[in-house]
């Protein structure tokens, strides 16, 4: 297990973003949250290696149909217990 901070910005904000980062995340059974930020959107996620690996590749893919990710950063920080599940903020 592993937690990343994830920061994504581009048209993230208003379009679905956050509600499809967490149906991701719970079909890769990925537990943390998503937060609007300013301008843009921060993701903290935890889990297995190889599904957070997927989950990122997902996001910065566009993970909502109306969403456009134009930059994006990744940062491996410590494990967070966090309450088992992935919530929207």
């Amino acid at each position: 297990m592993e937690s990343r901070m994830i920061s994504v910005s581009g048209h993230v904000q208003g379009v679905g973003f956050r509600y499809s980062t967490k149906a991701l995340a719970d079909r890769l059974n990925i537990t943390g949250y998503a937060a609007n930020v300013k301008d843009h959107v921060e993701i903290l996620a935890t889990g297995e290696t190889s599904d957070l690996d997927q989950f990122v590749q997902e996001i910065i893919q566009g993970v909502s149909p109306a969403s456009r990710v134009d930059d994006y950063t990744v940062e491996n920080i410590p494990l967070e217990d966090g309450n088992g599940r992935f919530v929207t903020k």
